[in-house]
């Protein structure tokens, strides 16, 4: 199975992670104003980060992603402002737990040393 991802949008905040495919559909036409069928990936965290959803049409029905991260939390745009729109290696940072937001201290434990991301 292969999806054709056209574009990654992240609803920043907080989205209540009961919700299934209806209640995250509401949010993309209400909240995000977006439209559900054009091949987008859309990205969901609830209030403790600690879990992700993520909605997307294949062309012929939905499908509802979840990811939870055994240690670590993911990352999330401290901004509600508005929805972001992410690249794929944004997309790939977020699924490994990579804060691409923020500047931090990166070990490199081959070296002992530091280097800033």
């Amino acid at each position: 199975m292969k999806f054709n991802i056209r574009n990654s949008y992240i609803k920043p905040g907080y989205t209540d992670m009961r919700q299934g495919i209806n209640g995250l559909l509401n949010t993309v036409i209400g909240e995000m104003e977006l439209d559900p069928l054009g091949g987008d990936l859309f990205i969901f965290s609830g209030r403790d980060h600690g879990s992700i959803k993520m909605l997307y049409w294949s062309g012929d029905g939905f499908w509802l992603l979840q990811k939870r991260l055994s240690r670590y939390t993911f990352a999330w745009p401290k901004s509600e402002l508005e929805v972001l729109n992410i690249t794929e290696e944004e997309l790939s940072m977020l699924l490994r737990g990579i804060d691409c937001w923020r500047n931090h201290v990166v070990l490199d434990a081959a070296k002992t040393g530091k280097k800033k991301l």
